[in-house]
């Protein structure tokens, strides 16, 4: 059996587990789980699908959300073992390594980061196709479509009809029936071709308040209706009030067309419809800015970049952004609202193409400049860096150790410690508290390392960008966000406390002189930066990276080394020759860059340079060369022995630093 036709005869298995024993498990799916949890058991030899499984929330939205809405969404690719491998982040559990993998200290899928906000987004958007088939009292589409006529019209009776329309969407909002979206699976296909023919050439507006966008989206609204309507509706000869199907049906396209109707008062207009297209909008659009949704998960969480390598083995953390949500839930400073995580992805989906975007491009910036990607990799790299810190960082170590093994000294009780980076350790989802962690030298001491790296880290490049208002309003914007959610009076350590603020562990603030943006409303210049910087970006790793395959193919070629050795370095005149070309190249980029963000991509360049390069054969008749493929070709001088290779990696990785020199040029 392939791993595709496995993994669908176990979330079949998992589905049928789950409605046979609903409505007893319908909120925490124990017989969903149990059933994965027996599957899980079983001794595997393929470790790809075995990976797949222990992602428990992955397994269990495909089973009980994706794999009921039919045929359009069981071919996708969310249902491919390959994509899935490629696409989790996770650290695998220390029951099922031990059980499956006991040579193995962790696993680590790394790719995309955000597996958690992406499965919520399937979640929520299968939730409001639930609330829009609801059996719920609505009023007949006839009534309804009036109503949206009227409501274009600028007098009282427009603004009597957008109130109704507001109405209604809380109607929609708060509906609590449970319906079946089977009634959808003869129409996927259908309101997926329609998503992808209006909203072709407006994929940076979805959700945006743009004249394009809305245009798309008033007729979007309108096809998936007509169409609805036409499939359900039509060719009947019953009454549709007569009937209670046909009732159903025209209930179901009054809502839809109600919810896709934009309001005047809400900051963001509706997005499309579930459907393939919206999934792969919502991926890849999460992929755009993951640099900075990274950043937002450190915020929350001091040991992020440090779970892998420290102690993979012993605690889960499905992905960064599940340890993000998991932390604001579980906060010190108890949070009360029942859908805080649920908040925090609305807050992050509505701000992915302004606020969440510009930090994305600040992150990447810094990540070129190699001051954002330099954390240690291993204990050995965080000892070494630690013991290059001041002395005053030992103290802090040596106390902050101390107070977590005091057995007198709780979680709580670190939260107004003295000692540094105490709030840190507190709000981590780390759990150093585990019984499990007998060998405090060997299990806490390297995280609390860590932990002190990480502050130090912080403190130099987020108090940096923290100056940036565009980056600050974001902070400022989150801070508000979560300062509600909280409650505002508990107890810790049977003492009543009062909080007003959000405290973050890196303990930084907004510079005084700073003024963020208060509103969540960004204007028409600003994200015409944006996409700038964005198109700036993308056009400058594709260069960097045709430059590296350059060089890289120059270095491998036998004719341009010194010597006929098997080591030997580059020419002297070929080096010459190589960095003359690079530098050309880069100035060449730069001008093209410029000439593309400023909208003339075909302005004409200097014609005396533009001539072919003259590639006839040299005197000794020399055969010639290709051009550099994407394929990079094995140098015919370098033997395959061990030595041999690592003498040639060492040459190589000198020649390329020497011939491409970062000097920002290529980047700006």
């Amino acid at each position: 059996m392939s791993e595709e036709s496995a993994l669908s005869t176990l979330l079949q298995e998992i589905l049928q587990a789950h409605l046979v024993s609903s409505p007893n498990d319908s909120s925490d799916h124990e017989s969903a789980k149990a059933r994965l949890a027996q599957e899980r058991q079983r001794p595997r030899r393929d470790s790809r699908f075995t990976k797949v499984l222990c992602y428990e929330k992955l397994i269990l939205v495909l089973a009980l959300v994706l794999l009921p809405l039919g045929q359009h969404f069981r071919g996708r690719r969310e249902f491919s073992i390959v994509w899935l491998e490629r696409s989790i982040d996770t650290v695998m559990g220390v029951g099922f390594i031990r059980f499956h993998c006991n040579y193995l200290y962790y696993l680590v899928l790394t790719r995309l980061l955000f597996t958690k906000l992406y499965l919520r987004f399937i979640v929520s958007q299968a939730e409001i196709m639930k609330k829009l088939a609801s059996g719920d009292d609505f009023p007949d589409y006839k009534t309804v479509n009036a109503t949206l006529e009227r409501a274009d019209d600028g007098g009282p009776e427009g603004v009597e009809a957008r109130k109704q329309i507001a109405v209604w969407k809380m109607q929609i909002t708060d509906s609590q029936d449970t319906s079946d979206l089977a009634v959808f699976n003869d129409v996927f296909y259908q309101i997926d071709a329609h998503a992808e023919e209006a909203f072709a050439h407006v994929r940076s507006d979805i959700g945006e308040k743009t004249d394009a966008y809305l245009g798309a989206l008033d007729d979007y609204r309108h096809d998936v209706v007509k169409l609805l309507r036409t499939k359900w509706l039509e060719g009947s000869d019953d009454a549709i009030e007569a009937n209670d199907v046909m009732r159903r049906y025209d209930r179901i396209t009054a809502r839809i067309a109600v919810w896709l109707s934009p309001q005047d008062d809400a900051s963001n207009a509706p997005i499309p419809l579930l459907s393939g297209w919206l999934l792969d909008y919502a991926w890849a659009s999460f992929n755009a800015v993951k640099e900075g949704v990274t950043e937002i998960c450190r915020w929350f969480e001091p040991l992020l970049d440090y779970y892998p390598c420290v102690h993979g083995s012993g605690h889960e953390m499905d992905d960064k952004s599940e340890v993000m949500l998991y932390n604001v839930v579980n906060h010190v400073i108890r949070i009360s609202a029942p859908d805080a995580d649920i908040q925090l992805c609305h807050f992050l989906w509505e701000r992915r193409n302004t606020l969440i975007f510009y930090l994305h491009n600040t992150m990447t910036t810094i990540s070129e400049k190699e001051t954002q990607q330099d954390r240690p990799k291993d204990r050995t790299q965080i000892d070494d860096a630690f013991s290059k810190l001041p002395a005053d960082e030992e103290r802090a170590f040596k106390n902050l150790v101390v107070s977590m093994k005091r057995k007198d000294v709780s979680r709580g009780g670190l939260l107004y410690s003295w000692v540094e980076a105490a709030y840190a350790m507190r709000v981590t989802k780390w759990n150093w508290q585990s019984k499990a962690l007998k060998n405090s030298k060997r299990d806490i001491e390297p995280l609390v390392k860590a932990v002190l790296l990480e502050l130090r880290k912080v403190r130099k490049y987020r108090a940096l960008i923290l100056e940036d208002s565009i980056i600050a309003s974001l902070r400022k914007q989150l801070e508000d966000a979560l300062v509600p959610m909280m409650e505002p009076n508990f107890r810790l350590h049977s003492k009543p406390v009062t909080s007003k603020t959000w405290q973050w562990w890196d303990g930084l603030e907004i510079p005084k002189d700073i003024t963020p943006i208060t509103s969540a409303n960004i204007d028409e210049t600003f994200k015409s930066k944006l996409q700038q910087i964005q198109l700036c970006n993308t056009l400058k790793q594709r260069d960097q990276n045709a430059v590296k395959e350059l060089v890289a193919y120059v270095e491998h070629m036998a004719c341009a080394q010194a010597t006929t050795t098997h080591n030997s370095a580059l020419e002297s005149k070929v080096t010459e020759a190589l960095n003359a070309l690079v530098d050309a190249i880069k100035s060449n980029s730069t001008r093209l860059h410029n000439c593309t963000v400023a909208g003339h991509p075909e302005s004409s360049c200097d014609v005396r340079v533009a001539d072919q390069v003259d590639t006839n054969a040299t005197p000794d008749a020399a055969p010639q060369i290709a051009g550099p493929s994407l394929k990079r070709p094995r140098a015919p001088t370098v033997s395959g022995s061990p030595d041999a290779r690592k003498e040639k990696r060492s040459r190589s990785s000198y020649s390329r630093k020497h011939a491409i020199s970062d000097d920002g040029d290529l980047f700006l």
